[in-house]
């Protein structure tokens, strides 16, 4: 199966990954950071689509708490339904893996909104339309991908946590250093991913219904997992914010339901245990995805936080190949879209 090009492109993401993070250049970044200081914009707008925008919700979270108007929306509702979110003085931050998909297009030709004060690109296609748009690109160096979004989507949630952290004027040093640590824990991880696949099939099966639910920097996890499941083993999968389960999802809770609840950040790790326990005493097949050993738990190293939603993809991953097996297709093949969505 390792010629496969989707297992390829997992396997590759630990190297890609380190050579993202050494060539990571925080220096241009630095008018922007001042800008932010003397408070020259009015609001920055994170966008894309699929898991380009849901790696840069840690991106979001960044930003927000540090007090910034911060505004995180897909590239879609944007153009289509809340234009008016973008001004003249508004910071844009658009991520996209290929910078050429139809609704970032749309984004970057400024005919539904204004143009803004400053546009910074996340991308991995420097010739792309986005990033021959952007004053400030912040590339993602992931290489040629084949399928499903891996390199990219890991390498876009690194340089887009650093991106934040330089533009906040904090230690982009020790950050770096600590995806580092993460990018060998996942080299590690993946060494033996044939049993990984084994091991987490056996534990999970082929359920009739299953969903991910997380919370804070987790959600990257739990609505890209889902999106990959789909995407790549054509298994449907719903993602849910854990707190939001409580309010009437959790309704679904029985013995033909199986949940994956990522551990998630510090804050929160307690009400996402009692949660599970809560689902296992209602007889629903439920797992905890982190480094905390318990009984029900599909274990990953333990990595430094702003590693965390690197590490959580690599389980779900996983369970892509083994869905795909179950379903006899080959696991990341497109059948009804593409590398590249060009349409709406």
């Amino acid at each position: 199966m390792t010629n496969i090009p989707y297992i390829l492109d997992i396997l590759g993401q630990p190297t890609t990954l380190k050579t993202a993070l050494e060539q990571f250049d925080p220096a241009p970044l630095v008018p922007l950071a001042k800008a932010i200081r003397n408070n020259e914009f009015d609001r920055i707008v994170i966008t894309g689509m699929g898991s380009s925008l849901y790696a840069s919700y840690p991106v979001w979270l960044m930003l927000a708490n540090a007090g910034l108007p911060a505004l995180w929306v897909d590239a879609a509702e944007l153009i289509h339904h809340t234009p008016g979110s973008v001004t003249s003085k508004t910071l844009l931050w658009v991520a996209s893996q290929s910078g050429k998909s139809a609704e970032v297009v749309s984004v970057v030709d400024f005919t539904r909104m204004p143009k803004p004060a400053a546009l910074i690109s996340v991308v991995n296609d420097l010739e792309s339309p986005l990033a021959k748009a952007a004053q400030y690109q912040i590339p993602i160096r992931a290489g040629a991908e084949h399928t499903v979004s891996t390199r990219t989507y890991v390498n876009t949630l690194a340089a887009g946590q650093l991106a934040a952290l330089a533009l906040l004027g904090r230690d982009v040093e020790s950050a770096r250093k600590e995806l580092m640590q993460s990018a060998n824990a996942m080299e590690s991880y993946l060494a033996d991913w044939e049993n990984r696949v084994k091991q987490i099939g056996k534990a999970i099966g082929f359920p009739k219904r299953l969903a991910a639910l997380g919370r804070g920097a987790s959600l990257a996890s739990t609505y890209t997992g889902t999106l990959i499941l789909g995407e790549a083993a054509k298994y449907l999968a719903t993602p849910y914010q854990a707190g939001e389960f409580r309010h009437g999802p959790l309704e679904l809770a029985s013995p033909d339901l199986t949940v994956l609840l990522f551990a998630g950040p510090q804050e929160t790790r307690d009400l996402n245990l009692r949660l599970l326990k809560d689902l296992r005493s209602y007889q629903v097949n439920a797992f905890w995805i982190g480094s905390e050993k318990n009984e029900w738990q599909i274990e990953i190293p333990d990595v430094p936080a702003i590693g965390m939603p690197l590490m959580e993809i690599l389980p779900i991953q996983m369970l892509t190949i083994h869905f795909a097996q179950q379903i006899g297709v080959e696991p990341g093949h497109f059948f009804r879209s593409g590398k590249i969505t060009l349409s709406e």
